[in-house]
């Protein structure tokens, strides 16, 4: 099977980018049809009318069924939403500038100008219940539906259109089923033959009954995602918790090599997902954990998961993995190796802190334990929580807030300390976070009436019993926000600190000038580059983003009660959002150019971590991320392959979370291998890095975006002068005994 499993991924990762309309034809023929009927109605018709008319596709992945355009890397419009694409996504692949090129033909434009309600793919960010799936199975949660007690008129029309999107995708694996006994005919390859009998087999009978075993468990998990991407729900669908929802297959009869095959075959059928090609990255795939009776759910899958991470070696879907002190011990070492040899993969999130944000905003325990990552790092619990991994409630650019502030002030020199400059950056803050909260009220009516999602809604709690969109009726609806810039607005304030109000080496007004100017005169930014800087364990530095962060808590718990809303989640996330904030913000007070990317990550900004990776942990320890990161943080430390060990990781990551640490993605490489990686592609195809908010293949990144990674590989002081050695993981663990917050 490891021969099929090379032969799938070279097929996935060697086929162009192209556009696929059928998707497309085919709603709007839909549309078209039923249009008198209700909007939930015709959404429903339309998704099945999709599953019964698709091209199905057996052959390029025989080992799982499932597809979601009519070839490998065919984009899948969804004009319900427009024609437009991820801006993201062109930033972080070369040669896709044809696909905005393609032409749109002028029936479907016609149609849709005027209907579509625009935006990305929506909702979105989400996990469904995939144990409801697994172990339930829908034709039970179809008579379900229907035997429940009456509604109101609504309710009913809704619980209409759950039956007939669920009937949809049970009839679609029936397709599957047909098409696969008819590969298996005509395979001449034994493996393949097998390959293909075996999905036969399970697509008769699952997602409709209850899973018999794992593959058929793995089969109707990678049916009912990708069937969620059909619904329109663009690219961060989770896969969940899958090494709980499929525990009960580990047994004595388990074998972990196979095991290892499927889900690794299971991965490259995630990846193949082509809502945008090569661009969809954030299919996020959780392992590990507590439950809510503080038991360690890892099993014998959770280390298959690792290994097939390994073997497929794909970048999406990416696996997080939830850590806490009694983890696995041979989980422990798996993933500490994997990340020493330069995978780059499992992430990793820290179950104290999380489940403690969680139960903080009222989230029962049981469901609280239950979380999962959704998204590049956003946090949600499957089937119950949704609105915590999105950012419907605002965003939050803090670089961009203090540059306003600072460019549109009538009088800098007016400002007479950093503290009244954070005073201003505050109140603008609340301005603006005041409007999201306002627009957040206002569109989700709006979307739930003109984009209603009935197949997610059903498989989440709450929905089905009211007859009403996940929206709406979704177990915990908690306003989620993004931020992003924090570690620039921290920099800029600390720089600000040091030359205007300590040394006064420059008056307010001159800095505001050099930043007008773009720094054209580099006496001031030269300045700048000594002062303090976010990253370093430095307290002038770090006391400005503990300041930003509280001041945006206090200001959104008055939103939170003015709204009579539950408690917010705030993610930082980036993804590649730092390129697209780059290119609109100018000169800022941290120094940086304008046009130029901001921090990718809540650590240091590239270059400017001075005192090793330690220091960048030490600072982000200062953030309470139980109360002001609810929606999790990615925070990137990057070191240098030659020197860390699986010992060293470990050391670095335990004293982190030990000391409250929330997150943590590690890359281990060195710029000679990225070099050679840009010049010989060929040769480097099982290279994945992570890169901001995203993991990917090295080869499969921009230019752009590789020069990123190359240059920061090669800064020096990136990692510290004793990157890895044990006296700097000691010193870290030792800081963690000595300020746990348990203690």
């Amino acid at each position: 099977m490891r021969a099929l499993i090379q032969t799938i991924r070279a097929r996935l990762f060697s086929a162009e980018d192209t556009v696929c309309l059928e998707r497309a034809r085919l709603v709007t023929a839909a549309f078209r049809k039923h249009a008198d009927d209700p909007m939930c109605l015709r959404r429903a018709k339309a998704f099945a009318h999709v599953l019964r008319n698709m091209t199905i596709e057996v052959d390029s992945n025989p080992l799982f069924a499932g597809n979601t355009s009519s070839c490998l890397r065919g984009w899948m419009l969804v004009p319900e939403h427009g024609f437009s694409f991820d801006n993201q996504v062109m930033i972080e692949n070369d040669g896709l500038e044809h696909i905005r090129d393609y032409e749109m033909p002028a029936d479907l434009a016609a149609f849709w100008e005027g209907r579509s309600v625009g935006g990305a793919c929506d909702p979105g960010h989400l996990a469904v219940d995939y144990g409801l799936v697994v172990h339930t199975g829908l034709a039970a949660l179809i008579d379900r539906i229907r035997v429940l007690p009456p509604v109101d008129e609504e309710g009913e029309t809704y619980r209409q259109a759950m039956v007939i999107a669920l009937e949809g995708v049970v009839g679609w694996a029936g397709r599957y089923a047909d098409a696969a006994e008819s590969a298996a005919r005509r395979a001449t390859d034994p493996v393949v033959r097998d390959a293909h009998l075996r999905v036969a087999t399970a697509c008769r009978h699952v997602p409709a009954k209850p899973a018999r075993n794992l593959f058929e468990g793995l089969q109707a998990i990678a049916l009912i995602h990708l069937a969620l991407a059909i619904e329109g729900h663009g690219m961060s669908i989770s896969i969940g918790l899958p090494d709980r929802v499929l525990a009960r297959f580990v047994d004595e009869s388990f074998d972990a090599e196979l095991a290892t095959e499927l889900v690794a075959g299971f991965m490259l059928k995630v990846a193949a997902n082509s809502i945008f090609g090569r661009g969809s990255k954030t299919q996020a795939i959780t392992v590990g954990g507590l439950d809510h009776r503080g038991n360690d759910c890892c099993n014998r899958l959770t280390l298959c998961f690792l290994n097939a991470c390994d073997l497929a070696r794909t970048g999406d879907p990416h696996l997080f993995l939830r850590w806490h002190e009694g983890i696995d011990e041979s989980v422990r070492r798996r993933a500490t190796e994997l990340l020493a040899s330069g995978l780059s993969m499992p992430l990793l999130v820290h179950d104290e802190p999380t489940v403690a944000g969680f139960v903080g905003a009222g989230v029962e325990q049981i469901d609280a334990w239950s979380y999962c990552v959704i998204g590049c790092n956003e946090l949600g619990i499957p089937g119950r929580a949704a609105d915590s991994s999105s950012s419907r409630a605002g965003s939050i650019q803090y670089l961009e807030v203090l540059n306003d502030v600072l460019l549109h002030h009538p009088d800098p020199d007016a400002v007479d300390s950093t503290a009244a400059l954070l005073q201003l950056v505050a109140e603008e803050l609340a301005g603006r976070l005041w409007r999201g909260r306002q627009h957040y009220v206002a569109s989700g009516p709006k979307a739930v009436r003109e984009a209603p999602v009935p197949y997610a809604s059903a498989l989440m709690h709450g929905c089905v019993e009211s007859g009403r969109d996940m929206r709406v009726a979704m177990k915990y609806r908690m306003p989620g926000l993004y931020e992003r810039g924090l570690t620039n607005a921290a920099n800029g304030l600390a720089a600000i600190e040091r030359l205007v109000f300590e040394e006064r080496t420059v008056r307010m007004s001159e800095f505001v000038r050099a930043m007008r100017g773009g720094f054209a005169e580099p006496r001031v930014r030269e300045h700048i580059r000594q002062a303090p800087k976010w990253g370093n364990g430095d307290e002038r530095a770090d006391r400005w983003a503990v300041a930003l962060v509280e001041a945006r808590e206090r200001i959104l718990a008055r939103i939170d009660a003015e709204f009579a809303h539950p408690a917010h989640f705030v993610c930082h996330v980036v993804r590649s959002l730092h390129h697209v904030d780059g290119k609109r913000i100018a000169a800022s007070p941290d120094g940086r150019l304008a046009g130029l990317p901001v921090a990718d990550s809540i650590g240091a900004d590239p270059g400017t971590a001075r005192n090793g990776p330690t220091g960048v942990l030490n600072s982000v320890v200062r953030l309470d991320a139980a109360q002001c990161y609810r929606g999790g943080y990615n925070l990137n430390l990057t070191l240098t392959k030659s020197d860390t060990t699986a010992e060293s990781i470990q050391g670095l990551v335990e004293g982190f979370f030990h000391r409250g640490g929330q997150e943590l993605q590690v890359n281990c490489f060195d710029a000679e291998t990225l070099r050679n990686a840009q010049e010989r592609p060929q040769e480097y195809g099982d290279l994945i890095v992570r890169f901001a908010g995203l993991s990917a293949r090295f080869v499969d990144l921009s230019r752009a975006e590789q020069d990123e990674l190359i240059a920061r590989a090669r800064m020096p002081g990136r990692t510290g002068e004793h990157t890895g050695s044990s006296w700097s993981t000691a010193l870290l663990v030792a800081e963690g005994r000595r300020h746990s917050p348990s203690t």
